[in-house]
């Protein structure tokens, strides 16, 4: 079966045009196939969830314990009070952990793991038994007690009351299905009963989440409830699901309605209703939850202008706003949204705002039945998501741009440590995401080798799949009921397939019947019987949308569901010079000794050099200075920045034109640059990478500052090899004045050099400039030294960075 391909809006990116099909059939809402029916036997995932399980949950809870993060329970429980450590969100942090674990245990039961959640639980219910309401939120309690739920003048957009509240309620639903425990679910409907006495339309209060999640966490207690009735008789706390549900939709229909409280603005999704909005804005990982706890909403109200209003806003999120990675959030100022096609690629992407969006989009699945929302899923899984966590599990991203300099590496901790914690709840959930289910029909929707056992018109069926996905394409299906049954059996075609093909017990299936996205396959199915999918997956070229200006003349890699990119570790330390010229034949191997086992492309490029033009006005182009051939190795994306600190690109250059040219080594290109402090998203790689900037705030290209300091005496400094002889030295400084944000000019500054164990100021020096959109030169009497320093005063209240640093 051929499938149309056009180059347009979406992803950024590839759109594809899906054969539907017998668009009008009709379908129920899906159900996943719950965890514990689901056992993973895949050599793709199957060793990784063995590091996170081993590896990557005791190192998150050791470094949140070391942080003193459950010591915040401890200081409520005991009533001694003082400072809150870590940020607001801690407790919602802790318990994303919770939830995290509580999926992999439901997976495979491990009574270290086990004992080690149960004392933590048993800490937090002493912490909440100390109100007698059940409040808890150690942050405000510690240092806000009189702002409960960001009341009286306090803001739960930045407390997090509401946040961490439905975080523990998500833990809890999660906790209690894997292990039947009910200690932590009796703590989440207290507070969750509280809550709905608190909130909601007058003479209750006017409170709605300052960070989403809380809406899809009650509507799963919700749903809890309504499954199980008999499990309100094994709690001592009253249960009344109908208030959880109508809370939801409270916070849901009461964004844009400001009565009694302040605003959160765009940023948090408050600037209109919900239900009117247009375009997906602000803090995206705020956004793709809110509007993944929309759908979960709609599901349980039917709700149709709910699911619309999240349908038309997931079209805009992919379509207009979404990276080829699956990644979202270009701006790094609010961690959030641009406008409709400004995609740099140097922009934010958050790992957490990668797992929101899985989350809606699986959402989306389980509602409207349609494949479009699994290619997504699968996108940013495989890409934008996987790349959070390294190989070894215990060093971490939390932005995940598509150009990043030399000095790209990832973190052992973080400040605000969100991504790890949000990365464990999408990977434990992963495989419930693999199957689905509705009357008389199973869905297959991811391709992960796994055993799966449902009830199918009253007849028990056993699946197994067996496959190297993603590394190759082909994909086996056993179908094993108890007896024969008959039901339809629903398989994905994936969008960036052309031509898939399907073989029923051997047989080639010259014709089926796409449904949605789907191979719809109906017949009595009998033990034995075995489907295979064929995909193939060449290596592909994925072009932007024209509106994207940041990737005209440039193009992505993709082989099957994996974006691609270039490491300068591959290529002698730089990939922004090398082209891909659209004749390029790319060539897949699979390496199994490279990065745990990846399949690279491989193929001739074209590298570009500054150089200078001879006296001449034409020359032929196989005699142009500035350009050589050579050949280039990409790597999946996810498995980048795995190896050593690097250069990495995802868009390449396909012309010359649009290439950044190496440029020659400078005195300050071979200098090692330090600082007396770098902001954790900037790089001191910055001030001597030789990307020349187009104005102070040229949020574009990468930079230095010295935030989150302000008003302090600050330096940076190059060690050179030898002792240099140096003369002058031009610096271009970051401001940010014109978008109203942190950073200003210096008050002053300094130009030292070592001499000996001394520093020193350079004699004879002219003014030292701080110019706004230029380079500022300062020269002084010529010195031969191991090291420059600048020592910089920044403004009172302010503070600044540079862009690129020259000396001569």
């Amino acid at each position: 079966m051929k499938r149309a391909i056009k180059f347009a809006g979406l992803w950024m990116m590839l759109g594809i045009v899906h054969a539907m099909g017998a668009p009008g059939v009709a379908h129920a809402r899906l159900t996943p196939v719950p965890l514990s029916q689901v056992t993973l036997e895949d050599s793709f995932w199957s060793p990784k969830f063995k590091v996170w399980r081993s590896i990557t949950i005791p190192d998150c809870f050791a470094k949140f314990e070391k942080d003193g993060a459950l010591a915040n329970f401890d200081k409520v429980r005991d009533g001694t009070g003082g400072k809150h450590a870590g940020p607001p969100w801690y407790d919602g942090l802790i318990y994303e952990m919770i939830r995290a674990s509580a999926d992999f245990l439901a997976m495979q039961r491990d009574a270290a793991l086990e004992a080690r959640l149960e004392g933590y639980l048993e800490r937090i219910v002493a912490a909440q038994a100390v109100h007698p309401q059940g409040y808890l939120n150690t942050y405000t309690q510690l240092e806000r007690p009189h702002q409960p739920w960001g009341l009286n003048g306090g803001d739960d957009n930045w407390q997090h009351d509401v946040y961490n509240a439905g975080a523990l309620v998500e833990a809890a639903v999660h906790y209690y299905r894997a292990t039947g425990k009910t200690r932590l679910l009796e703590a989440a409907v207290r507070l969750a009963n509280h809550m709905a006495e608190v909130m909601g339309p007058p003479p209750k209060q006017n409170v709605v989440p300052g960070h989403s999640l809380p809406e899809e966490a009650l509507v799963k207690l919700y749903e809890l409830f309504l499954e199980q009735p008999a499990l309100k008789s094994r709690l001592t706390v009253p249960v009344d699901e109908r208030r959880y549900l109508q809370l939801v939709e409270f916070w849901i229909e009461n964004r844009g309605h400001h009565t009694g409280r302040k605003s959160f603005g765009a940023y948090g999704q408050d600037h209109r209703p919900v239900l009117e909005q247009e375009t997906l804005e602000g803090h995206a990982v705020r956004a793709t939850l809110l509007c993944a706890g929309l759908v979960a909403a709609a599901q349980a109200n039917g709700r149709a202008d709910y699911l619309a209003a999240a349908t038309r806003l997931w079209s805009n999120m992919v379509h207009r706003r979404m990276y080829v990675t699956g990644g979202l959030g270009a701006v790094a100022q609010h961690e959030g949204f641009g406008g409709d096609y400004d995609l740099p690629n140097e922009g934010y992407l958050e790992t957490c705002a990668a797992v929101g969006a899985g989350f809606f989009h699986h959402q989306l699945n389980l509602a409207r039945g349609e494949a479009q929302y699994v290619d997504e899923l699968e996108r940013v899984l495989y890409n934008a998501i996987l790349t959070g966590v390294s190989l070894q599990g215990n060093t971490y991203f939390y932005d995940n741009p598509l150009a990043a300099g030399p000095q790209r590496q990832r973190w052992s901790w973080h400040g605000c440590p969100c991504c790890p914690p949000m990365f464990l709840k999408i990977m434990g959930a992963l495989p419930g995401y693999i199957y689905a289910q509705a009357p008389g029909e199973v869905y297959v929707n991811l391709f992960i080798g796994s055993q799966a056992t449902v009830q199918v018109n009253g007849v028990k069926l056993h699946l197994r799949q067996t496959t190297r996905y993603p590394w190759d394409g082909e994909i086996r299906l056993t179908v094993t009921p108890e007896r024969p049954v008959d039901f339809v059996l629903y398989v994905r075609l994936p969008a960036w397939c052309e031509q898939p093909r399907l073989r029923l017990n051997g047989r080639v299936l010259s014709s089926f019947e796409p449904v949605r996205g789907y191979a719809r396959l109906q017949r009595p199915w009998r033990r034995g019987d075995v489907v295979e999918l064929s995909l193939p997956m060449p290596p592909a070229r994925i072009k932007a949308h024209p509106k994207v200006e940041a990737n005209r003349g440039r193009v992505a890699l993709q082989r099957g569901p994996l974006v691609y990119c270039l490491e300068g570790v591959d290529h002698g330390g730089q990939v922004r010079h090398l082209v891909i010229p659209p004749t390029t034949i790319l060539r897949a191997e699979h390496q199994p000794a490279l990065l745990g086992g990846v399949t690279v492309i491989h193929g001739d490029a074209q590298a570009v050099h500054r150089a200078e033009w001879p006296d001449t006005l034409y020359l032929p182009s196989s005699r142009a200075p500035g350009l050589s051939n050579t050949t280039f190795m990409a790597i999946p994306y996810f498995a980048h920045a795995n190896r050593q600190p690097s250069e990495m690109r995802v868009w390449l250059a396909e012309t010359p034109l649009v290439a950044e040219p190496l440029p020659r080594p400078t005195v300050a290109s071979r200098a090692q640059p330090s600082a007396s402090h770098c902001f954790a998203r900037d790089t001191v790689a910055a001030l001597n990478d030789q990307v020349e900037p187009s104005a102070s705030d040229d949020a574009k290209i990468p930079r230095f500052t010295w935030w989150d300091h302000r008003g302090t005496t600050e330096w940076v400094q190059y060690d050179f090899a030898a002792p240099t002889r140096v003369q002058a030295v031009e610096v271009y400084w970051w401001d940010e004045r014109r978008i109203n944000a942190h950073c200003r000019v210096p008050q002053t500054w300094r130009l030292l050099y070592r001499d000996g164990q001394e520093w020193r100021p350079v004699r004879g020096a002219s003014a030292c400039g701080t110019e706004m959109d230029r380079f500022n030169r300062v020269t002084f009497e010529p010195v031969a030294t191991t090291a420059l320093r600048l020592e910089v005063q920044l403004q009172p209240g302010w503070s600044g960075g540079i862009l690129e640093w020259r000396v001569q």
